[in-house]
């Protein structure tokens, strides 16, 4: 009877702990939730930091451990770490881009899929965000008159060096490849071979943009979001949407294949997602939400006014392009 005792009291423990073992942690209270989640970015900190605030204010034990990097160059760390993946979340890159790599992500179904503009198939990626890249002019160094109203017209700009555009690196750039494919898209290769001979080739986006603000060259290209925040704050800059073409990507997040953390890594990714993290994106980024149910900033232009286009060939293509006309 005794021994009989013993063995049920067992294993009702067993079962006790397997029950809390198996518990995932979207079943959990946020107070409950606990550990370390490894997050890979390019995205600076105005964009990640009102996110993940909110996200450390819901989950207060959850700490996120964040390495930021230029896109092309989390990829290719995220490539060359596969076998023992550090990362359990990439988030920043447009669409293209996680497809052209996509044996290095988990397929996972968000519950906040239904809600977006876009859906990956395989449930490689999700969306975050829409934006756009217009041409920015520094202020100080062209009068208006000088303002070019079309890529093409941009590629006409004459500066003193004979390069008068900052143009960032698709090999390191997830911006710059957004830029360079997009191009491609539009006007071919033959044409984004003579704005590469008037371009000062930056090894990052931040690079490009400094470039443009600082007044070192005349021109380049923005993120909008980030366009319209210098614009407010008296910046010498002004955006200008060419009528001819605006580069456009779909900005994403995607879970890690194998990354050491994976209930942690899916209960990010599902916060970034969430219509309340958009609206921060929105109201406080000045991006435009990649879910139907969260409204643009009403201060940019709507979409459908403008002649976008979107990367069309994979990563490793069009960089190994352009690297053939830097030579």
């Amino acid at each position: 009877m005794k021994r009989n005792a013993v063995v049920l009291l067992l294993l009702v423990c067993i079962v006790g702990f397997g029950f809390a073992a198996g518990q995932s942690e979207s079943s959990k209270s946020p107070a409950e939730v606990a550990g370390t989640v490894n997050l890979y970015t390019p995205h600076g900190s105005e964009i990640t930091d009102p996110i993940l605030d909110a996200f450390r204010a819901k989950y207060p034990n959850v700490k996120v451990q964040i390495v930021t990097s230029g896109t092309g160059e989390l990829l290719a760390r995220l490539e060359a770490e596969k076998n023992n993946p550090s990362a359990d979340v990439m988030w920043g890159g447009d669409t293209t881009s996680f497809d052209s790599y996509q044996a290095l992500f988990a397929s996972y179904e968000s519950p906040e899929d239904a809600a977006m503009q876009s859906v990956d198939p395989n449930h490689k990626w999700h969306p975050f965000a829409v934006l756009c890249q217009p041409i920015l002019v520094n202020t100080d160094l062209l009068k208006e008159d000088q303002y070019p109203a079309t890529i093409k017209e941009l590629v006409e700009l004459q500066w003193k060096s004979g390069k008068a555009i900052a143009l960032s690196d698709p090999n390191k750039s997830g911006t710059g490849y957004t830029i360079v494919s997009g191009l491609v898209n539009a006007y071919g290769w033959d044409f984004v071979k003579e704005l590469v001979e008037k371009s000062v080739v930056m090894p990052s986006s931040d690079s490009m943009f400094k470039a443009v603000k600082d007044g070192e060259l005349p021109a380049g290209f923005i993120n909008e979001d980030l366009g319209a925040k210098w614009e407010a704050e008296g910046l010498p800059v002004k955006m200008i949407y060419a009528t001819d073409a605006v580069t456009v990507q779909m900005d994403a997040v995607a879970l890690v294949k194998d990354g050491p953390n994976p209930e942690l890594g899916k209960l990010l990714l599902d916060f970034i997602c969430s219509a309340d993290s958009h609206k921060i994106a929105v109201e406080k980024i000045s991006r435009r939400s990649a879910r139907k149910d969260v409204d643009p900033p009403s201060f940019l232009p709507a979409l459908g006014d403008l002649k976008l286009y979107a990367a069309n060939e994979p990563r490793q293509i069009v960089n190994a392009k352009f690297d053939s006309l830097l030579k």
